[in-house]
């Protein structure tokens, strides 16, 4: 819903300012609650509240290899008829193809003390600039097998490696898994805005309630500053009757709060009122659709009218008899003569 059709009372909008460092409570870099020493209330009990984000600034001071977020890469080698399961934890930070391989090149197995793949040994990453992918394999005359496990086996930087959505990728004779995805090393696409105290009603891909109250696309590299785009805002109703209690989480869009290792950030929110309006034809209204629900009803029960229900009397007249009565004099038709078959 845009500005424009919104301001149909003659009360004045209401912006709230908030800046991260001012929030009463802080549960993290990226969730503030603030507390309003004024309310923000409708000035009538026929108007209501709608609310919009139209001003929005914040660092992407977050990394995109977050611990315990998309950190952990795990495979598993078979050789000489021996499995061992491999699991990499990246250290947090900022990636790109070619410094994610060299990190995985460098990182050693905590029992062995020795890198599990390296450039001079037989295990290496390859990345294909033609097709945008990565693949690993092992060129050991002993390796039978290599494995990358998916997501749900413990691989949660999946997306940024080619595997997102896809089960384990094994290959065997040669020991070498092309990712099935290209590589995405971009970060997340956008910040999600939740307000979780506001009573919003908007739904997601499952149908479920979510309490977004707008995504601001990040158009930036990492340690750039993000910005609202300016244009047309839209404006959601809230249920609220009272705002005095304001909770902000900033997300990506697997729901996780990002961390802005202290930087702060500012969010504005426009209050704009509407009057409320109901219909004024009964047919446009719930209990009429009840009603007309109850109307529909199978070929043979009784129909009522919505007049005077109490007076009205039910016949039940089944569609056959209806027709032999249309077709015939007689209550039940003109009789028929036996016919006997020779």
């Amino acid at each position: 819903m845009s500005a424009g059709n919104n301001l149909d009372t003659p009360y004045g909008s209401i912006n709230i300012y908030l800046q991260s460092r001012d929030a009463q409570v802080s549960y993290s870099d990226g969730n503030k609650v603030w507390y309003l020493n004024t309310p923000v209330i409708p000035p009538r009990p026929d108007i209501r509240m709608l609310c919009a984000i139209t001003d929005f600034q914040c660092a992407y001071s977050w990394y995109l290899v977050r611990t315990g977020v998309n950190d952990t890469f795990v495979f598993s080698m078979t050789q000489a008829g021996v499995t061992t399961i491999y699991t990499c934890v990246l250290p947090e930070g900022n990636y790109n193809v070619n410094t994610f391989m060299s990190t995985m090149h460098a990182i050693s197995f905590p029992a062995a003390g020795v890198p599990i793949v390296s450039p001079g040994d037989d295990t290496k990453f390859t990345y294909d600039v033609k097709t945008n992918k990565l693949s690993l394999s092992n060129s050991s005359a002993t390796t039978t097998a290599i494995t990358v496990f998916s997501r749900a086996n413990g691989t949660t930087i999946d997306g940024e490696v080619g595997m997102e959505g896809f089960p384990n990728q094994t290959g065997i004779l040669p020991a070498t898994v092309v990712l099935p995805n290209m590589v995405d090393f971009a970060g997340i696409p956008n910040v999600y805005v939740m307000a979780t105290t506001l009573g919003l009603n908007n739904r997601d891909g499952r149908g479920e309630v979510n309490l977004c109250l707008g995504k601001v696309p990040v158009m930036c590299q990492p340690l750039g500053f993000i910005y609202l785009p300016i244009g047309q805002f839209v404006y959601l109703m809230l249920d609220d009757r009272e705002i005095k209690k304001i909770q902000i989480k900033l997300e990506d869009d697997e729901g996780n709060v990002l961390d802005l290792h202290g930087v702060g950030w500012s969010i504005t929110l426009s209050i704009h009122y509407q009057y409320q309006r109901f219909p004024t034809k009964q047919s446009l209204t719930l209990e009429s659709g009840k009603e007309a629900t109850t109307s529909n009803k199978a070929e043979g029960e009784p129909k009522m009218t919505q007049a005077n229900p109490d007076t009205v009397k039910a016949e039940y007249i089944p569609s056959s008899v209806k027709l032999q009565r249309e077709a015939s004099d007689t209550p039940l038709g003109p009789k028929t003569k036996d016919v006997k078959r020779e």
